[in-house]
């Protein structure tokens, strides 16, 4: 997979990228179950419809069987027998730190592992739902016309896992000289592994003729794609939250992918805060170099604070 430790870094990316699509599985579950009352038999046949056409994937697989499992000593669906509460081997918090230290955004993973981790509170979660009388609310609307827009979302989210992760393998290549040849890589998750989908194939012949693009979402198929299912993803978000269910994956991929192609971000104010509070100086748009300002009016309580001029 490349020079020095290559290879596994691409496998702890590629478990970093199952952590976010794990983590909006259980998202789009919890829409369906909770939100809109879904029992496991059609649980199980939504995905089985999703895993034939273009969201094919082995997790959308092993999805709807799951649901058709039953514990063979109460004779209930086990699913439905199994604490939420989930572990976790480190890899996603790897790729998370190592991300970071790159200073390349994944927030669809970031999110994924800290989901996971407030999962584990389970008590205090619980104590929680009883102090602040959390309840999810009654489903309104046309489920079939939500069913699309949910496997639209999914689709959007999922994309932008997978740009993610690619782009952190971009970078960490290019900074640690690992020259990680991605097609290959793509090639050979596309072959077999926990994170092999159909979308795979199309992620290969992109990166097979751009082999060092940044980001996914600068290809111009990419983003044809993910404009006819944008304004899905916004109202599957607007709605999840109105019922209170707990969208942290969907949220953050799509915050990522509005920060991403956006032109301005707010980010002046913060390089402003900064050079205000600790001198740490900021960049202009008209000049090159960098400024420091002596920021006035001062907080009325520090006017008496401010030391005295001395010639």
């Amino acid at each position: 997979m490349g020079k020095w430790a290559a290879g596994h870094y691409v496998k702890m990316v590629h478990n970093g990228i199952e952590y976010s699509l794990m983590q909006l599985i259980s998202e789009v579950y919890d829409i369906l179950k909770r939100g809109l009352k879904t029992g496991n038999d059609e649980l199980a046949a939504i995905f089985k419809k999703w895993n034939e056409g273009e969201l094919k994937s082995f997790l959308i697989e092993i999805t709807a069987s799951i649901f058709k499992m039953v514990d063979k000593e109460t004779g209930h669906r086990l699913v439905d027998l199994i604490l939420d509460r989930a572990g976790a081997k480190g890899t996603g918090k790897w790729t998370s730190q190592s991300a970071m230290d790159l200073s390349l955004p994944v927030p669809a993973i970031d999110i994924a592992v800290s989901m996971r981790d407030i999962s584990i509170y389970k008590e205090q979660r619980t104590q929680a739902a009883e102090l602040y009388q959390s309840e999810i609310k009654n489903f309104t609307g046309n489920k079939e016309e939500w069913l699309t827009q949910l496997y639209d979302a999914f689709y959007f989210a999922t994309v932008i896992s997978y740009a993610q992760g690619f782009s952190l393998l971009v970078k960490a290549s290019a900074e640690m000289d690992m020259q990680i040849p991605l097609p290959d890589v793509i090639k050979i998750w596309r072959g077999g592994c926990i994170i092999r989908s159909a979308l795979l194939e199309e992620f290969y012949n992109i990166y097979q003729s751009i082999p060092n693009l940044p980001n996914l979402l600068l290809d111009k198929k990419i983003a044809e794609l993910l404009l006819k299912k944008e304004s899905s993803i916004r109202k599957i978000i607007a709605a999840a939250v109105e019922m209170q269910i707990p969208v942290a994956g969907f949220s953050a991929s799509l915050a990522y992918f509005d920060a991403y192609c956006s032109r301005q971000l707010p980010t002046n104010l913060i390089q402003a805060q900064r050079d205000y509070f600790g001198a740490h100086k900021y960049e202009r748009i008209d000049k090159t170099g960098l400024f420091h300002n002596e920021w006035q009016p001062l907080p009325e309580h520090a006017e008496e604070q401010k030391p005295k001029h001395t010639p």
